[in-house]
């Protein structure tokens, strides 16, 4: 059972499909495509239900259906950053481990059965070079093989023995949920910001974004496409200010953050609030082609005096 196709991208004119539904068609699997488990049955036959990053509630009258009921691979060490986007929580997080959890599906719930399997401690190292696409890659290995053994050891067949880890290493008050995220979390938060903020959110999700005024006082969206924290001595090129502009629930503030252009190397630097340096090397303006930095800024300089 799959998902339909959602649109995607600028526009929204891309059509993604899910994964999973290709491989089925091609080892000629019948395929349910719903958005809903309302009026659907579960197919005769079906002893147990297994869920990989579905987005809909198994409801109690499918998982009892079933005689062994339900099971779900989570990506990351559970109850840690329970919900629909841990992967993206712990790059965004800088968690040095995650790892995989093979657990139940609770009738009542998200992400609360028991967890039968578990990466062992302390998880799976995220490398710092670590994006969204490999570990999630890396983390769909794991769990396809944590997922095979455990049928093979019937360990979805009750008494259920729990083999979480992670819960008696965390107090109530540090679990983590990971909700759904979306273009806020992207957004360049100047107040906050340390360069390495800069590198594990474009890592996650490829660009990140902010408001900036150019000479003629209008805000643009400018997204930076990379950004590299680099040490002082690295930073060169000619002084220049630039005035970004943060939202906060309703409201946009305004910050001025002192920039070097870098002809040279066709990049530039910015200074964050804690003192280091970020470098970047290419842009893209609301309505513009991608450019080099030192080209897409060129309107939103404002001379130090």
């Amino acid at each position: 059972m799959v998902l339909p196709p959602r649109r995607t991208g600028r526009g929204f004119k891309d059509i993604s499909e899910v994964p999973c539904k290709s491989v089925a068609e091609h080892l000629g699997l019948r395929i349910h495509q719903r958005e809903t488990f309302r009026g659907w049955k579960t197919p005769e036959g079906t002893n147990l239900i297994v869920v990989v990053s579905f987005g809909l509630f198994v409801p109690p009258r499918v998982l009892n259906s079933t005689k062994y009921g339900g099971l779900n691979v989570h990506p990351s060490l559970l109850p840690h950053l329970r919900g629909p986007a841990p992967i993206h929580h712990a790059m965004m997080r800088g968690d040095k481990y995650t790892g995989v959890s093979l657990q139940t599906l609770d009738p009542r719930v998200f992400d609360h059965g028991t967890v039968l399997a578990q990466t062992p401690p302390p998880g799976l190292p995220i490398p710092a070079s670590a994006t969204l696409q490999s570990l999630t890659e890396a983390l769909a290995k794991v769990g396809a093989e944590m997922l095979v053994q455990g049928l093979r050891d019937g360990l979805h067949v009750p008494p259920y023995t729990d083999a979480g880890w992670m819960a008696e290493q965390l107090k109530d008050e540090e679990l983590v949920h990971a909700p759904k995220v979306g273009k806020g979390e992207s957004q360049i938060s100047w107040p906050d910001w340390t360069p390495s903020h800069f590198e594990r959110f474009v890592n996650t999700f490829n660009t990140v974004w902010t408001q900036v005024r150019n000479n003629k006082g209008k805000f643009k969206r400018v997204l930076f496409l990379d950004a590299e924290s680099v040490s002082e001595h690295e930073v060169t090129g000619r002084d220049e200010e630039v005035l970004f502009r943060f939202e906060t629930g309703n409201e946009g503030k305004d910050i001025q953050r002192a920039v070097r252009i870098d002809d040279e190397r066709d990049a530039f630097y910015v200074q964050t609030t804690h003192g280091g340096w970020v470098r970047v090397r290419s842009v893209k303006v609301d309505g513009k082609t991608t450019q080099t930095a030192r080209i897409g800024m060129r309107e939103f300089l404002k001379k130090m005096k």
